[in-house]
């Protein structure tokens, strides 16, 4: 993916975030919890992903 790929992506993924802690009685976004987001939420959790860095390590 390119960076403006990645932006749209994340973008979208911060509103599904938004609504599921705004919207009473639960949001279903529809995003099963893959083993590729698994690793993706233990490395940002680890802090391997850092918001200065320049690339992408996923």
């Amino acid at each position: 993916m390119n960076v403006d790929q990645h932006l749209k992506v994340a973008q979208w993924h911060v509103e599904q975030a938004r609504l599921h802690a705004t919207v009473e009685g639960g949001h279903k976004c529809g995003c099963p919890p893959t083993e590729h987001y698994e690793k993706i939420i233990k490395e940002v959790e680890s802090g391997l992903i850092k918001e200065e860095s320049e690339s992408c390590a996923i």
